[in-house]
């Protein structure tokens, strides 16, 4: 059976670069990719935002970032496939993944379509909160979870949907009235080494930022998966079943080990939902880096539970390599943390904060706007917070508005109200009610922290400096060349429409 797996274009809300564009590697894709090729079936890749990252299309309230798949329809790839694994990257390009489907039914009536879950990013949904939509786009099967324990069980139901039960973690649209489906946990993982070689990395280095602070080459890496804590706003909770898998600390270095070798690479993004989850784990895999002489930078980019870092811990983190830690505090309201269903040591984290600044660590923390139990009470309680983060050391935050993305208790429980259905749900979505207050909400948090870190004297300018210079050390020091890169492809992109409107 010959599988072609497909990443979609990254989508990006207009008039708001904070809660979308941002530049999420196909992880999972590619750790499937080096399973099915570990199981000899010899996977084709499209990346349809490696393949052009350069490229921008107007679709509205949003531009699409990359090569749209209709340029692939008639290419010899597509013709001998039997088999289209389309990888669900995030809610933001649901739209995307749904015309991918829709484009290669229309070319190919004769192969199989599936969609591949993403379970490992907030900025994910379960794929059974969306399966009717799929079904009517000509999607076959929808993979929930991990595939990598019933290959063989979901292999075989592909190639004879019609002689072979439905695996219990795929949806099928011959019964697509039942929309229950049970993931499958693995408390042991083991995985390939992710195979980078199949997909345009070179062009993902190309462009000037990337989703922690941007360096010359890079790698995202993933050394756990799942979360065991039952955030309201997350999909984790549904699509992890709050269960926590952590990775050898062998084969994690190991893996990070191979892939310096390979690609020349010496710096590292951790993109686990909570990759500290179990101290001694990490101990050990910053002893392993130590004693192998791995000489690489790791930076923790999409946060971790900050009660999970003992203080002591830091200077082992340091010695490591660790350069950049982002914690999620989400609100200095106890009250509303509760509601969401998170707790959260915040005198902790001024404690990990600090050591961080004597040991050379960056620090990011992340807060939300808009959660139905928000009020302007926790609203000054998250700005007084934000302010003794910043008195602590803090290099950064990052404010965002809550969305509710299918497969969270919020979105199930319809706790939110949308202007539009059809608007871009992003992670600060513009088609939320009272968009304009939430916006001004983010706006206080973040004009709290600035003000906080004029009045700590020049490490602020500094940060300028290096965001102009593109040497940045935070996540906020990409945002300015990421904004001007993309003006200037909207540029490109109006200069190009005006001519061929001509």
């Amino acid at each position: 059976m010959k599988i072609v797996l497909i990443s979609p274009r990254l989508a990006i809300q207009k008039g708001d670069f904070l809660g979308s564009g941002v530049l999420y590697w196909p992880l999972e894709l590619a750790v499937l990719a080096a399973f099915l090729r570990e199981q000899n079936e010899c996977p084709g890749v499209i990346d349809l935002l490696g393949e052009a990252p350069f490229v921008l299309e107007d679709c509205g309230d949003h531009y699409l970032q990359g090569k749209a798949f209709r340029h692939y329809a008639a290419s010899p790839e597509v013709a001998r496939a039997d088999l289209f694994v389309i990888y669900a990257l995030s809610y933001m390009s649901h739209s995307e993944v749904l015309s991918i489907a829709g484009d290669i039914r229309r070319v190919r009536q004769d192969a199989r379509i599936a969609i591949l879950e993403n379970t490992q990013a907030v900025t994910a949904y379960s794929l059974a909160d969306a399966a009717g939509e799929f079904f009517q786009h000509g999607v076959d099967a929808l993979l929930c979870g991990e595939i990598y324990w019933n290959w063989n069980e979901i292999r075989s139901y592909l190639e004879s949907p019609g002689s072979t039960a439905v695996p219990v973690n795929v949806l099928a649209s011959k019964n697509r009235e039942n929309v229950s489906v049970q993931r499958i946990i693995n408390r042991h993982p083991h995985y390939p080494v992710p195979a980078w070689d199949m997909f345009p990395v070179a062009r993902y280095w190309a462009l000037p930022y990337s989703h922690g602070p941007k360096t010359g080459k890079y790698l995202p890496i993933m050394t756990s998966r799942g979360c065991p804590f039952p955030c309201d706003f997350c999909v984790s909770p549904e699509m992890n079943r709050s269960t926590w898998r952590g990775r050898a600390p062998d084969e994690v270095v190991g893996e990070i080990i191979a892939l310096r070798d390979r690609f020349g690479v010496r710096h590292f993004q951790v993109e686990d939902l909570n990759p500290t989850v179990d101290g001694r784990r990490w101990e050990e895999i910053c002893r392993l880096l130590i004693e192998r002489r791995a000489n690489v930078s790791y930076y923790l980019v999409s946060g971790t539970k900050a009660e999970t870092i003992a203080i002591e811990q830091i200077p082992l983190y340091a010695k490591s390599g660790c350069k950049y830690i982002s914690i999620s505090p989400e609100s200095g309201s106890s009250r509303v943390l509760k509601a969401m269903g998170k707790s959260f040591d915040h005198d902790h984290a001024l404690d990990l904060i600090r050591a961080c600044r004597r040991h050379g660590i960056y620090t990011q923390a992340c807060l939300l706007a808009g959660h139905p139990a928000d009020d302007m009470e926790a609203q000054r309680l998250s700005r007084e917070y934000v302010r003794k983060m910043v008195s602590a050391g803090l290099d950064e935050i990052g404010v965002f508005i809550v969305a509710p993305l299918p497969g969270s208790q919020i979105a199930r429980a319809r706790r939110i109200d949308l202007t539009s259905r059809q608007a871009l749900l992003s992670f600060s979505p513009k088609g939320r009610a009272e968009w304009n207050e939430l916006k001004r909400r983010r706006g206080e948090l973040v004009a709290a922290f600035l003000c906080a870190r004029l009045k700590h004297g020049p490490a602020i300018w500094l940060q300028g400096l290096r965001a102009l210079l593109g040497m940045p050390r935070t996540k906020m020091e990409n945002l300015p060349r990421r904004m001007a890169w993309m003006c200037w492809l909207m540029f490109k992109n109006y200069c190009f429409m005006n001519r061929s409107a001509g």
